[in-house]
């Protein structure tokens, strides 16, 4: 595991899936992959992990296990994805570690903090057309109300 992010929570989340070696297993927010690597750590050959992250970032995080599946998107699409892989209502344990990564905070081209003078970015995803930047500085008021509204943007 590289030094990305380290969780915080680690044993008592892996304790909290109560992980069987035969499971199916997501984790939706990869980044570092510590919680990824302790959970396919857990699993047998039959057992199998899909882990989830838009930062390009974290695919270096990966360290080769034949049963983890890296999906490179937003865990939003989770249901889709698990449709393609054929395993909905398969899946034993989902974990999601929705704090903040000090990965994207260190790092200033990341433009996610203001300790750095750098451009605003805050994309996760940097395929992404618009930056937090754009977006403040193009989008009316109206627009900008419907964005801290809306549970879909």
């Amino acid at each position: 595991m590289s030094e990305y992010h380290v969780p915080v929570l680690l044993g008592p989340s892996i304790d909290g899936l109560d992980i069987r070696p035969e499971g199916i297993y997501v984790d939706a927010t990869f980044g570092g992959g510590g919680h990824a690597k302790e959970i396919a750590q857990r699993l047998d050959d039959k057992g199998h992990l899909f882990v989830f992250d838009q930062d390009e970032d974290a695919e270096a995080n990966l360290w080769g296990a034949t049963n983890v599946t890296l999906i490179t998107s937003n865990f939003r699409h989770l249901t889709r994805w698990m449709k393609y892989y054929d395993v909905i209502g398969r899946v034993d344990g989902i974990l999601a570690d929705l704090g903040v990564s000090s990965h994207q905070f260190d790092d200033p081209s990341r433009g996610f903090s203001y300790r750095y003078d750098e451009p605003l970015d805050m994309r996760m995803n940097r395929q992404q057309l618009l930056s937090a930047a754009d977006v403040i500085n193009q989008y009316d008021a109206v627009q900008l109300q419907d964005i801290f509204r809306s549970t879909e943007k």
